[in-house]
């Protein structure tokens, strides 16, 4: 049994809704139907807190596109759109360690020049030499029609992830005796 689009979103949305902050869209050209934001921020000092030993900031930006049958274009545009929308939230600086900014595409079917360059993109950026954080673009295909998940080389983490979500182990209970 294969699940619906709306099904798909909802497991992503349920998901996300606990950790991130959601913004969700109407339907539109652009395929854009939901963004969530991520932000973590770390600290750790010795005996009070003026004797701050370091501060860290990790942030993620995930926007959700559907598209019937994703092309090279639409691929292209809604790459394009999230590393424009996530970019311009990012605030390097001293505390800032990492960015990463997810742009994860539902569709019913794909042509093969989509999904190739899906599978080759890569966009990182490294704000003065690293000292200031970077910033990664992962990309993640799902297939509603086969309920596959592929991603590119950053995004393997995300593509595990979205994975679990839409295909949950069953867990046993726990055995004490064989």
């Amino acid at each position: 049994m294969s699940l619906t689009k709306q099904e798909v979103i909802g497991k992503i949305e349920r998901v996300y809704s606990g950790s991130y902050d959601i913004i969700k869209h109407e339907e539109n050209e652009a395929g854009l139907i939901m963004e969530a934001d991520f932000h973590i921020h770390t600290e750790n000092y010795f005996l009070s807190k003026r004797a701050t030993l370091y501060k860290m900031d990790s942030n993620e930006y995930v926007y959700v596109f559907y598209y019937p049958n994703l092309t090279l274009d639409l691929f292209n545009n809604a790459v394009d759109m999230a590393y424009e929308l996530g970019f311009e939230k990012i605030n390097p600086g001293p505390d800032h360690r990492s960015s990463y900014i997810v742009a994860e595409i539902l569709c019913d079917t794909y042509d093969i020049d989509a999904f190739k360059a899906l599978k080759k993109y890569r966009r990182r950026k490294s704000f003065q030499f690293s000292l200031h954080g970077w910033m990664e673009m992962h990309t993640v295909l799902i297939d509603l029609g086969t309920e596959s998940v592929t991603t590119n080389g950053d995004g393997r983490l995300s593509g595990k992830f979205l994975k679990s979500v839409l295909h949950p182990k069953k867990r046993r209970g726990i055995r004490l005796f064989k």
